[in-house]
């Protein structure tokens, strides 16, 4: 239910009468996914682009912030200017009734099926974060979680595969994860590890 009630708000925003139009057919059956999804990976790594790109496509799509929202798990504003969320009560809280992606780098720690983890070369991502003027100290905090292996490190639920977004265009990681998705979403071990070069 919850994947159906936020996604299909997407869906009429964009005037498809509540369905998602595929991109090879006019008002085409939504495509959807076998189970619930995290789309996770440290900041600046791409997970929007490629949720954006999966709505296009067809795919139901919802973020870790609507789904907290809708549960009232947003906490208050913390020193930082940051509303925190309650990741450990909205895991607890939220069920996915319906197929669904979830964009969020926390998304993973939700009761979801499959993690889609998306990896980028630290490097590339201070560059990224450092263009949308993050101050130092997170630039630094994300990159660190990065250079660790990032939700790895959170023992992701469900069966997990991660996909390395440093040098390919945003449409290519598209097609690799949709690949993946559409094939059962295998579980895959870790096979970057920025610390060693591989």
């Amino acid at each position: 239910l919850i994947g159906h009630n936020v996604t299909t708000e997407y869906s009429e925003r964009e005037g498809s009468g509540g369905r998602s139009v595929h991109p090879h057919g006019s008002q085409a059956d939504l495509v959807e996914p076998p189970f619930s999804v995290a789309l996770t990976g440290s900041p600046g790594t791409g997970k929007t682009t490629i949720a954006a790109l999966a709505m296009e496509a067809g795919w139901r799509v919802t973020t870790v912030t609507a789904l907290a929202e809708m549960y009232d798990m947003i906490l208050e504003q913390d020193e930082d200017g940051v509303h925190p969320i309650d990741i450990d009560g909205l895991a607890s809280a939220v069920e996915f009734n319906d197929p669904v992606l979830i964009d969020g780098h926390l998304s993973h720690l939700l009761p979801v099926e499959a993690s889609a983890i998306i990896r980028c070369d630290p490097s590339v991502l201070s560059d990224r974060l450092k263009s949308r003027d993050y101050p130092i100290w997170k630039i630094e905090s994300n990159v660190e979680w990065e250079m660790v292996g990032g939700p790895w490190g959170d023992k992701p639920n469900g069966r997990v595969a991660e996909f390395d977004a440093t040098n390919i265009s945003p449409n290519a990681l598209w097609m690799n994860i949709e690949a993946w998705l559409l094939s059962g979403a295998p579980n895959r071990l870790p096979h970057i590890d920025w610390l060693s070069g591989s």
